[in-house]
């Protein structure tokens, strides 16, 4: 089918990031929903994210304490470059979400250059919504530990649930 869609979009000249599949449709729940400028998702307008989805993206694991937690935990999860690239994201602000609706925007250049992770998971065991899960932005502090103080531990967003590409 893939090669049919591609070898279609070649004969009407259409590009072929316009052909793009669509995102497969989650099987599991619903832990994390992108939106705004975005190239893939499974309607046109938002990208759904079950936590098997997040799960195939490339991922890291970090080591370290945080400000909000007693002593030091293993944390892993996917990192957010690899979920822009899955959604073709194309804007240069990314507007977090909590379920709260505490928010949070955070610019491209940042995320390029500390490489964040979505943690779904603290110590082999799945993040819940107690643990401020199902998602948590981590930085990378134990690399740059300027990172958890100030406006930039703000940006450690717990409880995630909508991405907003601007």
């Amino acid at each position: 089918m893939k090669k049919f869609v591609i070898s279609l979009c070649l004969l009407l000249g259409v590009s072929l990031p316009l052909c793009a599949q669509p995102l497969p449709e989650p099987e599991g729940k619903v832990i994390l929903s992108i939106a705004g400028k975005i190239g893939k998702s499974q309607d046109g307008k938002v990208a759904r994210f079950d936590l098997s989805q997040l799960q195939q993206l490339d991922s890291k694991t970090f080591y370290f304490q945080t400000r909000w937690t007693d002593t030091a935990h293993e944390y892993h999860g996917p990192k957010l470059s690899a979920l822009l690239e899955a959604v073709e994201a194309k804007g240069d602000i990314i507007r977090m979400t909590a379920l709260n609706d505490y928010s949070v925007d955070i610019d491209r250049a940042f995320i390029q250059q500390y490489d964040p992770i979505l943690a779904w998971q603290q110590d082999g065991r799945k993040l819940s919504v107690r643990e401020k899960g199902p998602l948590w932005l981590l930085l990378p502090i134990h690399e740059f530990p300027h990172l958890n103080e100030g406006e930039s531990s703000a940006k450690m967003i717990w409880q995630l649930r909508d991405i907003e590409i601007r």
